[in-house]
């Protein structure tokens, strides 16, 4: 993206912190653009336009020990602001990087982050913006006001990643999580991750496993998540697969399916499909996808189908 506004901070503390180096910058990046989305779900049975916004600030700055400390800001939505997501990193070099969660996505730990590596060129199979209900590959990760530990640099090729939320109440426990990932091998990504998450009463055991592998224009995925949950017949485990193929360097497909199996014996399984194109022309994208998706979040003879485009332009 090209930056709106690049901001240079001086080095503001030096009456309090004589002879320090400290510099560092923000820059300010966004996203404007508009969708449409065409749903058959009796929540959305009528075409469908609006408007998609996201401004993101990100800064930084370099520690005299050699740590960097950086900070990032985003506020999306569309006619109004409805999503914040921000973090505050403190990179430590080949020791890692912590990360303080506050808000939004930024407080996934490794469960979140890789709940779904399948390749897709614009939405995942099961997610059909607009319509709601559809059951997707995991629904409870950490969430706000955790700490995530990441370091990629103990072993060559080899991620970890490890997460913590304090309790909530007196009555709820702490929410855990720890992952892997391996890329050693040109092409292959391999992962699994666990998390235990206890914010709520009854607490849901969490799991991802993941394999993806990249050969010339071909990318191709498969994933498996399983939520075992201490509420009676309430586990759900979740398996995907897609493939995507880059036409050029400007033009890409993909198709992707997905299978949601429930413990409660009185749903169906979900099953989903999906056909996607993206296409980029400098800072402009167009991607686009069309969905079928049965027996949504186990409601059997609830089938619908989905058509989304999105106009995206980055700055």
């Amino acid at each position: 993206m090209n930056n709106l506004k690049k901001v240079g901070l001086t080095a503001l503390g030096t009456a309090l912190v004589s002879s320090s180096a400290f510099a560092g910058s923000l820059d300010v990046t966004g996203t404007a653009g508009i969708t449409y989305i065409g749903n058959s779900g009796a929540d959305n049975g009528d075409s469908k336009l609006a408007q998609k916004t996201t401004i993101s600030f990100t800064g930084s700055a370099d520690l005299d020990n050699g740590f960097t400390v950086s900070y990032y800001n985003n506020i999306s939505g569309g006619d109004s602001v409805s999503n914040y997501n921000s973090h505050f990193d403190v990179d430590m070099g080949d020791m890692g990087k912590i990360r303080f969660a506050g808000n939004g996505a930024s407080g996934n730990g490794a469960v979140g982050a890789w709940d779904d590596k399948t390749p897709a060129a614009n939405e995942e199979s099961w997610d059909i913006k607009g319509g709601g209900g559809e059951t997707g590959p995991i629904s409870q990760q950490t969430g706000d006001d955790s700490l995530i530990y990441t370091n990629s640099a103990m072993i060559d090729g080899v991620t970890v990643m490890l997460n913590y939320k304090p309790s909530e109440s007196a009555a709820l426990e702490s929410t855990t999580g720890m992952g892997i990932a391996y890329t050693g091998m040109e092409g292959l990504n391999v992962g699994m991750a666990r998390e235990d998450n206890n914010t709520a009463a009854a607490g849901v055991a969490n799991t991802v496993m993941y394999a993806t592998y990249a050969m010339d224009a071909f990318t191709i995925g498969i994933q498996k998540n399983d939520s075992d949950s201490e509420t009676a017949s309430s586990d759900t485990d979740f398996e995907a697969w897609g493939v995507s193929y880059a036409v050029s360097e400007d033009v890409s497909i993909s198709y992707g399916s997905s299978t949601v199996e429930f413990e409660n014996s009185s749903k169906s399984d979900q099953e989903a499909q999906a056909l996607g194109v993206s296409w980029t022309n400098g800072s402009m994208s167009i991607t686009a996808s069309r969905h079928t998706i049965d027996n949504v979040a186990g409601t059997a003879s609830d089938d619908r189908d989905a058509t989304e485009v999105n106009l995206t332009f980055a700055f």
